[in-house]
């Protein structure tokens, strides 16, 4: 399939081989895929999944859309037969019933029955499913304790929340692939449709028809996931560096020439802070891979900039510096956000030229006249609102109580520090004897609101969305020539304080120019804001893409714009590294696990949120979203009860992404997420944690094979493990971490929890207490200390303590055995980075255990089968054995062992095997 070379956008939709299906006739029964019955259209993908179309114009859609990938689908035989009016097509799993010519689909006219489990199960249009496991919302950003829904598990959607700033509400969460009712939906009716002549998407046209799909089935939960992934996509591999953890840091605004800029406290927050902060991590031994850098490393601020901000003044050596100790760099960005006017790049920015030029604009006008009236202002309160009846605003109205003030800052930053009332400014100022055309005040930012002024007059404003802060006046009408002309501004404060923060503050002969935006659905400013903006900085070594903000930046019917925003991003990154793609973005509903991964945005730093986080990431698989990344600690919450920030570090350690984040306010208060924050006990905490999530990757990394290959995410509600159990389904605070790792957070500040463990006989992960499953009990459990249990038989790899993921080579690996029983796992890997796991360049090594009726135990390691570029010739293995009792014996490959240790506080009897060939199997033995 033809691509967009390096000079224009990739869009390769890989594997699409549309093979068109017959269309049955009317009139006879027939076993074929495809029936046609006039404007409908009912496709049997597989004798479970069913596409149903209904097409006004009679043409059909065949072409992939920006959803649905797979359009070849083997033969599915299905008869289809005319009765009563009806036409009735059935497969091996499904009938449905479509009353002919009778127009489009309706609860009326469309029915579908299926049989699975012994249970009887039906659908038709706009039923609702009362039963549905979960899916997911855009973000969780602003849900705090107040949003959340009471009493139903968590597995409802926030309510009345409203993301701030622009506005708009969090919509309610769409139904997820797995419910108790046996079915899942997905209308795809107006996503638009590939095109393969411009190699790009275009709109479905009007009027839209129906292009529905929906899945039939019982407890066969893995079966849904495998044909949804068949359908939109699979989950592709990762990078292994991702599963490392993460900290964020210069989460504030850099404005050039403004008096925060040069505060001391802002430039001491800088390039050279930031080594130091990282240099203290790696001198406490707490293990990290990824620093994330939020809004400050741009300059400019939310009026747009790709320049790097004067905080980090040598970018290259910086990134120099982060590549010699590992550490991998991601940016924040904002393509758009939904609801308001955000220039993505502001004219200042040294980009700004090239990519006018490219998408075809102009620079915009120079102003020959431009008039800097930023120091001419004086202020007044009025807590009494009384200025405009007393025409505070005239010449005449003088209350003879104003100040002078600056307008670089809030004037609670200029001595009014408790003032939160109205606020005015004025200033008189001086105007030339001959005066051009058109004349407009400008102002920067004004906070919140304001009215203006003019010679006592009131004059009409511009007004503009946040985060965009520049308006402007016409005030030509007004102006008087070769005089004083006295301005003046009645200021309402909000949230950051009131009055002008920022210039500029001039009269000027031009408008402003139209913002800089890019609409990501149109390929040519897509390539111009990924080749002109992005490539430059992944070219130096930036490694992945923060892509924050609301709602995406594309504009086309029927697109998800998030989607398509991930979709650009994702692709681009693997064009221009030749590697994985890997972002943190919003999710964009159907096909959002094509590009991992999903951050869930800015959540309050509470309780109730830490629990709700829980039960939101463990059902991210309903729609096939594994990889959800939190804001560990929460949000919006400086320094944090340190029990709360115990127990969010935990619940990270054992979730899909490790990161930490907040709304701290770096330069005044520092980084409030860094564990020196809460002393002592905070190092040791995040140094326990952070090295366990380290030495666990061997086993996530493997769980990331699974969800790429059989469609399986690494956190599993219980339900998925034990679709049959009714248990399974009250305990939604649980999930499993992988395929025998169970894990329970604690999520109250007592420190108590109450589990429930299924069917079984399980061990502590941490103290090797055993239990017995089926049944619930209470615990409490030190600041430190987490619910995470074993289950019996089952293997645990890891690697070596080490400062990030990929700082040793796995040259010794640690295998972990737990109790009684048999289990096996298949340790993947693979090269970490690349996409020739695609090619087959991947290893699997079997490993298997087993205990005898005699009550022996034994390991067998297989021989790794596959290669990969850097695959290591030979390694050692440092066998752990977690039992009730001390080994009497040990023998490996038939031959005793007779260093061994044992740990008889832990019951842990640690066994290590000299290194030999990948190519050759191990068996060790004891009993």
């Amino acid at each position: 399939m033809k691509c967009f070379r390096c000079t224009g956008f990739i869009a390769c939709w890989l594997g699409f081989a549309f093979v068109p299906l017959a269309p049955a006739a009317d009139a006879q029964a027939q076993n074929t895929s495809a029936v046609v019955a006039g404007d409908a259209r009912f496709e049997f993908l597989t004798p479970s999944l069913v596409r149903m179309e209904y097409a006004p114009t009679g043409t059909f859609a065949d072409a992939p859309t920006a959803v649905v990938q797979k359009r070849d689908w083997p033969a599915v035989p299905v008869h289809s037969a005319k009765e009563n009016g009806w036409l009735v097509a059935s497969t091996s799993a499904m009938t449905l019933r479509y009353r002919l010519n009778t127009g489009p689909f309706s609860a009326d006219n469309l029915k579908v029955s299926w049989n699975t489990g012994g249970a009887e199960h039906a659908w038709h249009p706009g039923q609702v499913d009362t039963q549905n496991l979960g899916g997911l919302t855009y973000s969780l950003d602003h849900v705090s304790e107040a949003n959340l829904p009471k009493g139903k598990l968590d597995l409802e959607s926030p309510v009345n929340d409203m993301i701030p700033g622009i506005d708009i509400p969090l919509e309610p969460a769409k139904p997820g692939l797995l419910s108790r009712s046996g079915y899942a939906f997905i209308d795809d009716s107006q996503t638009p449709l590939w095109n393969a002549q411009t190699q790009w998407i275009t709109p479905r046209a009007k009027p839209y028809g129906q292009d529905w799909y929906l899945f039939t089935y019982h407890h066969d939960y893995q079966n849904v996931f495998q044909e949804y992934a068949q359908l939109c996509g699979a989950i592709p591999m990762i990078p292994r560096y991702t599963l490392g953890t993460w900290v964020t840091d210069f989460n504030f605004e850099y404005f050039p020439d403004t008096a925060d800029a040069h505060a001391p406290d802002f430039e001491h927050y800088n390039q050279q802070y930031l080594e130091d902060e990282l240099s203290r991590l790696r001198q406490n031994h707490i293990p990290f891979d990824t620093l994330v850098l939020d809004f400050a490393w741009h300059n400019y601020g939310w009026q747009g900039g790709y320049d790097w901000s004067p905080l980090i003044p040598h970018p290259d050596q910086f990134l120099r510096w982060l590549h010699d100790r590992g550490i991998k760099l991601s940016l924040n960005d904002h393509p758009g956000y939904a609801g308001t006017e955000e220039s993505i790049l502001s004219f200042n920015d040294s980009h700004a030229p090239e990519v006018l030029k490219d998408l075809g604009r102009p620079l915009p006008p120079k102003p020959s006249f431009d008039l800097d009236v930023s120091r001419q202002w004086s202020f007044a309160t009025d807590p009494q609102d009384q200025g405009v009846a007393q025409r505070w605003f005239a010449a005449d109205g003088d209350n003879g109580q104003w100040k002078p003030i600056r307008t670089d800052q809030s004037w609670q930053q200029q001595g009014y520090a408790d003032y939160h009332g109205i606020g005015w400014y004025r200033a008189s100022i001086l105007l030339p004897a001959k005066l051009p055309d058109a004349l407009y005040l400008y102002l920067g930012e004004v906070g919140q609101n304001y009215r203006v002024f003019v010679n006592g007059k009131e004059v009409e404003h511009s007004h503009v969305q946040w985060p965009r802060r520049l308006t402007y006046t016409d005030i030509r009408p007004y102006a008087k020539a070769g005089q004083r002309n006295d301005i003046a501004l009645r200021v309402v404060p909000g949230e950051n304080g009131g009055g002008i923060f920022r210039g500029p503050v001039a009269i000027r002969d031009v408008l402003p120019p139209a913002r800089i935006a890019f609409d990501l659905s149109n390929p040519q400013q897509a390539d111009v804001f990924m080749r002109d903006l992005h490539r430059p900085l992944m070219q130096a070594g930036v490694s992945a893409w923060w892509v924050d903000g609301g709602g995406g930046a594309a504009d086309m019917p029927g697109l998800n714009k998030q989607l398509w925003t991930n979709k650009v991003f994702y692709d681009y990154t693997q064009q221009v590294t030749g590697q994985r793609g890997f972002i943190l973005s919003r999710y964009g509903d159907w096909g959002s696990e094509r590009y991992p991964a999903f951050f869930t945005g800015d959540t309050y730093s509470q309780w109730p949120v830490l629990a709700y986080e829980v039960a939101f990431t463990a059902r991210g698989g309903n729609v096939l979203v594994p990889y959800i990344s939190h804001d560990i600690g929460g949000f919006h919450g400086a320094k944090i009860p340190f029990d709360l920030y115990a127990r969010w570090i935990e619940f990270g350690t054992f979730s899909p992404i490790l990161r930490m984040h907040s709304a701290h306010a770096n330069p005044h208060e520092g980084n409030v997420r860094m564990p020196w924050v809460y002393g002592d006990q905070g190092i040791a905490l995040m140094r326990k944690y952070f090295t366990l999530r380290t030495q666990l990757i061997p086993y996530v990394y493997t769980y990331t094979w699974q969800a790429h290959t059989r469609s399986m995410p690494l956190l599993r509600p219980l339900y998925l493990q034990y679709p049959e159990l009714e248990e399974a389904y009250r305990h939604s605070h649980e999930y499993f971490f992988g395929q025998d790792m169970l894990v329970a957070p604690v999520l109250a500040a007592s420190g108590d929890r109450t589990i429930y463990l299924p069917p079984g006989s399980w061990i502590d992960f941490f103290s090797g207490k055993h239990y017995d499953g089926g049944r619930s009990f209470t615990a409490h459990y030190a600041v430190d200390e987490t619910p995470v249990f074993m289950r019996e038989g089952s293997i645990v790899p890891e690697q070596e303590v080490s400062d990030y993921s990929n700082a040793k080579p796995l040259d010794t690996v640690i295998v972990n055995v737990y109790g009684s029983g048999h289990g096996s796992f298949d340790l993947y890997e693979d090269d970490g980075i690349s996409l020739d796991y695609a090619k087959g360049g991947y290893a699997l090594t079997s490993m298997q255990y087993a205990t005898a009726a005699d009550g022996s135990h034994q390991l067998v390691i297989a021989p790794s089968k596959g290669h990969f570029n850097g695959q290591l010739a030979s390694r050692a293995y440092v066998l752990r054995i977690h039992a009730t009792a001390k080994p009497q014996s040990v023998s490996a490959d038939g031959k005793p062992v007779k260093t061994w240790s044992w740990d008889d506080k832990n019951t842990v009897a640690t066994i290590t095997l000299p290194k030999q060939s990948i190519r050759d199997s191990v068996r060790v033995s004891w009993r």
